[in-house]
């Protein structure tokens, strides 16, 4: 395939034919970045090919919760979201966009857009239409109730995927999922992984569900956190059926892809035959960052803790990200309390969890 420049920021380069069938590079001597657009792949390596660098100069992905609203009221719901009616503004958010901007490194890779519930915002498609005209790839993860024919013509050819979350998939609403295809929406399964959904998860991973995954792309594990309205009653724990799991991941049945959240990752280093070189361990304040309704920036989307919190109307996205996250970035290095041979690539675990952290529990 044939790529013609489509712009250069900086060390930042970005090749493109198409709307979403772009190459954004970003280099420099001790990091590099590679994103293919089109299909999600991405590429990173240090001074070397195998050298791993230490964080990225600007993040190659930003989680955005537009909203903390939602009218389903989940029981399990970490962000605790109800019908408050508390959306981001679209100037808000288009002002977060434009501060993403990095006079040298460029643009973000892509934006996870979150909640509460996306759709049940009044001003969802703009939204979309606003990450799309910046050359950012959007994604969004929904309960799925609100998905029809109109909603999924409009995102059609502008988003990367669609995840619906789920956690029986006995429950999941295969005609909505038909509409998402019928479109050309790339569809993914956010499966919360739980002690009362284990059983479940093993019995997708022994292939008993292909039937009902048609016209799904690949289901994604959450590791469950005791978060909001969700307790530590049905936080996983290492025990047999937890083995059965993780043992099942090397000769999975299922019949599309599988992948796990950073959460996960230090139990795949430990317990599978994964390829390290193609994980990351928690990317949050390294790789990645999250943004709430409010404009706060923090790590990640279930940061507990508030000093590691920074509002984009006290401080340029640029002062939290290099200066404000330093701190933050070096207390987390090297800070596993296993004697895994796998230390130097994990972080350890959740730093907010500890309970969740059954690679060494």
């Amino acid at each position: 395939m044939q790529w013609e420049i489509w712009g250069v920021f900086g060390d930042l380069e970005l090749h493109k034919l198409t709307h979403f069938n772009m190459k954004i590079r970003r280099h420099c001597d001790t990091y590099n970045f590679i994103g293919d657009t089109e299909n999600g792949v991405t590429f990173r390596w240090g001074a070397n090919l195998k050298d791993n660098p230490l964080f990225a100069p600007h993040p190659e992905l930003v989680d955005i919760s537009i909203s903390n609203h939602c009218s389903k009221v989940c029981s399990f719901c970490y962000r605790n979201s109800t019908k408050n009616n508390s959306f981001m503004t679209l100037d808000d958010y288009c002002s977060i966009l434009d501060s993403l901007q990095h006079p040298k490194w460029g643009n973000v890779f892509q934006i996870a857009i979150g909640g509460g519930e996306p759709l049940e915002h009044p001003n969802f498609i703009d939204i979309i239409n606003s990450t799309y005209a910046r050359n950012i790839v959007p994604n969004f993860t929904t309960n799925g109730g609100l998905i029809n024919e109109t909603i999924a013509k409009e995102i059609s050819s502008k988003v990367g995927a669609v995840a619906i979350s789920c956690q029986n998939i006995a429950e999941l609403d295969v005609e909505k999922v038909s509409i998402l295809s019928e479109f050309g929406v790339k569809t993914n399964i956010h499966f919360l992984l739980n002690s009362n959904t284990l059983l479940q998860a093993i019995d997708i991973l022994n292939g008993q569900y292909n039937k009902s995954l048609t016209n799904i792309n690949a289901i994604i594990f959450l590791t469950y956190k005791p978060c909001g309205r969700a307790d530590e009653s049905n936080i996983l724990s290492l025990n047999d059926d937890f083995l059965n799991f993780v043992g099942k991941i090397d000769n999975s049945m299922c019949n599309i892809k599988i992948g796990f959240d950073a959460c996960f990752v230090p139990n795949l280093m430990r317990y599978t035959k994964v390829n390290t070189d193609y994980i990351d361990p928690c990317e949050c304040a390294f790789f990645s960052v999250y943004i709430d309704e409010k404009m706060n920036v923090k790590p990640c989307s279930f940061t507990t803790n508030e000093s590691e919190s920074f509002n984009l109307k006290d401080f340029s996205f640029e002062e939290i990200w290099d200066v404000k996250f330093e701190k933050i970035r070096k207390s987390r290095i090297n800070n596993c309390e296993s004697n895994c041979k796998l230390k130097s690539e994990c972080r350890g675990g959740c730093p907010y969890f500890e309970k969740i952290n059954t690679c060494y529990s």
